[in-house]
Order: structure tokens, then sequence, then C-alpha cells
């Protein structure tokens, strides 16, 4: 017999309102009362939510064939329809095959230097007091602008990155929940259109510049120009923007949020700090040195597990599938919930913590931690991510103290959830590299 899965909401407006304001705590209550797996009723649909293990090691095994994305054509004026975030089956794989290369590890350590280096050069100009959502927002655009789109130069560089900017500061939450407002003649539409077209002309200009160069260089663009098809083709300009403006959204703010959380909890906890401070005190830049320190690896863990940035990752069943003991038909909308899943204390006790050595005495599976998402369409840039928050916050502990001035929580940004008050931190040079 099969079981039909609780229903825990009705109101689809009152939904959609806690799921904006409350994006971590709205979970609780209705997990207590129902279990780790329920439907809710949205503003898109019937959602089947889980942080049930056992159902995201089935969800996890299914292949691109089997599973799309959930409600992205609202994405598609942001993103592009040649996004690997938009496509499924047979086109989804191919993009993820020509997507994968720049993020295998070789390459990816290529890029500790320019971490370094960015974010040495960006925090030499600090004050006493910083907001750490904004520094690390510096730092994470001009991450991707020189090691993504393989920009060298200054003044191109800052092109680029005001250009990111202003596209970004566009970007806000009814465009993506209610996408019809991008047709109106007032409010955010207007001005994300303007600044999509500016960015689309900028990065067109330098795929073509890219194109004539003798020489391509180790960048994710340069890549993706040198990579074809299966039959072939080469990849078109279309194809290389949407795939690097999916990087740029993926990428730069979960990054920019996740160093900025790290920074917050280091400084409110000084036995985690010391502990850190002793494995990377002697690491001299190298990657080599970087990728072997354990306490590292279990704070970065630590820090996606308390705030995973995407609280909840959607998918459309194609076909029928069997996740855990419920038998769903296909069309149903399925929600990972990262953001119960990580809170679950039978899973992680004590999980408002904030407990790094958790991660050293206990491996968890890949459906037990999910901050990037898990199965076919977990996030590609998630390693690169992880390896930017290791080089750039080693790299700032081993130079500056941080106190940290606000007591901080969650709040919606747009997909994503960050600090509501930026994480205002006071900063000291520390005596031994002054």
């Amino acid at each position: 017999m099969t079981i039909e899965v609780p229903r825990a909401t009705s109101s689809r407006v009152w939904t959609t309102w806690k799921l904006l304001r409350e994006p971590y705590t709205f979970w609780t209550p209705l997990a207590a009362t129902h279990g780790k797996t329920f439907r809710v009723h949205a503003w898109n649909g019937d959602i089947v939510c889980t942080a049930d293990p056992v159902v995201l090691k089935d969800l996890f095994r299914a292949s691109t064939e089997e599973v799309r994305p959930f409600a992205v054509d609202a994405l598609v004026p942001l993103l592009g329809k040649d996004s690997v975030l938009m496509i499924w089956g047979a086109r989804h794989k191919e993009a993820r095959r020509l997507l994968m290369p720049p993020f295998h590890g070789p390459r990816m350590k290529a890029y500790t230097d320019r971490m370094r280096q960015i974010a040495l050069r960006t925090s030499a100009g600090w004050g006493t007091e910083i907001v750490a959502i904004d520094e690390m927002l510096t730092i994470s655009l001009e991450v991707i602008a020189r090691a993504v789109f393989g920009v060298e130069e200054d003044t191109a560089v800052d092109a680029l990155t005001d250009a990111l900017r202003a596209l970004v500061r566009t970007v806000r939450p009814e465009l993506l929940f209610a996408p019809f407002t991008l047709r109106l003649p007032f409010g955010p539409g207007p001005r994300f259109l303007a600044a999509r077209q500016t960015f689309d002309e900028l990065v067109l200009g330098l795929i073509a510049e890219r194109r004539r160069a003798a020489t391509p260089g180790d960048d994710v663009l340069s890549l993706l120009l040198q990579a074809t098809h299966e039959d072939g083709e080469p990849v078109t300009d279309s194809e290389i923007r949407d795939h690097l403006l999916t990087l740029l959204f993926a990428g730069h703010e979960t990054t920019q949020i996740a160093m900025s959380w790290m920074l917050y909890h280091l400084a409110r906890n000084p036995a985690a700090l010391q502990r850190l401070r002793a494995e990377i005190d002697g690491w001299d830049g190298a990657p080599e040195g970087l990728a072997n320190l354990p306490y590292l690896g279990a704070v970065c863990d630590e820090t996606l597990r308390m705030h995973a940035i995407v609280p909840d990752f959607l998918r459309t069943l194609v076909v029928p599938m069997t996740l855990g003991p419920w038998s769903l038909p296909a069309g149903t909308h399925v929600a990972m919930v990262a953001a119960m899943l990580h809170s679950d204390p039978e899973l992680y006790p004590e999980p408002d913590t904030f407990r790094p050595e958790r991660h050293l005495d206990h491996t968890f599976k890949p459906h037990e931690l999910i901050p990037f998402g898990g199965g076919v369409r977990r996030c590609i840039g998630a390693a690169l991510a992880t390896w930017e928050m290791k080089v750039v916050v080693s790299t700032l502990l081993q130079r500056f103290d941080f106190e940290s001035l606000t007591t901080e929580v969650a709040t919606r940004r747009n997909a994503t959830t960050g600090p509501k008050h930026g994480v205002r931190l006071r900063v000291t040079r520390r005596s031994r590299n002054a």
C-alpha cells in the first residue's frame, strides 16, 4: 500500500511568505510535527520537502534524464537559456562535460596564488573595522574576473568587476519569485535588463578578443573556447556567455557569504581560531601545503553546515520514483532541504553550536552534508568555492586578528541567504606579520 506524504501546510501565500522571511527556522516546527519528509503548498506548486538521508540517497542516484530543474523558466532572463542550471537530459550531461575540466583538482589549485594575492591586495587597504560581506565580495569578484574570465590587466579587471557589481545589485528577490516584474516599466526589471545588456556586451567582447588571441590561457573562459560539442562543433559565444554568467551568480555570492560566515564564527570561537592558526601559520602559500590541513577542511565544512547558502534545492521527477518509503509519481516536485538536514540533532548533536571537530570525528556521507546539493546536479563549482574559502581565509588569518561587532542571523538575499548585518569585524594586524 502506498503511503501518502503528509501535508504540512495548506496556504500557498502563507507558505511562500514564510519561506522568504524565515528560510532556516520555517522548517523546525513542521519537522517536529510531520517528520523528515512532508508536503507544502507553495506559490509554484506542491512540493515534497525532505531532510531524510535515506530519501536523499535515493534521489542522488537519479540520472539527469530522471530529474530536471524545478520552475527555472523565471531564471532564463537572468542566466540565459543555455545555462547548465536551466537544462536537463542529454544537454545537461554534455554541458557538465564541458564545464568540469576547469574545476578538476590540479586546475583548481593553479588559481591559488591569484586568490592569495587578491586577498593580500584587498586587505592592505583595511582600516580598523570592516564589513566582511563587502570585503569578501571585492575578493570573490576579482577571483572570478581573473580565474574564470581570465582578465589580467588591472583596468580591464576594474571594468569587469564594476559591470559584475552593477549586475549583481539589480538582482532582487521579486525577479526570481515573481518574474512578471521583468516586464514592468518600473521597479527592478528595467534596471536589471540595462545592467544585463552592459554585461553581455562586455563579455561578448572578451570572448571575441580571446578567440583572436594566439595563445590560450588557463582560465575557465579559455578552456571553454577550446572545447567542442560531442559532434565536433565549437561551443557558441552565447553558450559560453550563459555558462560564465551562471558561474558568476552561482559562485560569487555563495563564496562571499561563506567566507564572511567563516570569519564570523572564528572571531567568536577563540579555541577554534587558535587550533586553526596552529595549522595554517606555517603555510608558505603553496597549494600542496593547504590541501592537507584537516582542521581547515573541518572549519569549512562546519561553516557550510550551519549556513547552507542555498537552504533548499528543488528537483522535478521526470519518471515515477521510489525515494525511501515513498512512491512518487512523475511530475512530483522534491526539495532537498539543507537547512533542515543540517540542523537535525540526530545527525548533528547540538546543531546550533559551531563545532568543527565533528567533521574530524566522523565522515559524513554525501547525502548527510549537502551545502552544494547532490547527485547529477551537484554544483559544478563546489570544489573551487571551497578552495577559495581555504586560501582567502587562511591568508587573512595569518595577518589579522578579528573581533566580532555584531550578532548575526541568516536572512534572505534572493535565492540565497546571508548574514543580516554583513558581519562587522574589528581588525587588528598581528604583530608577527607587522
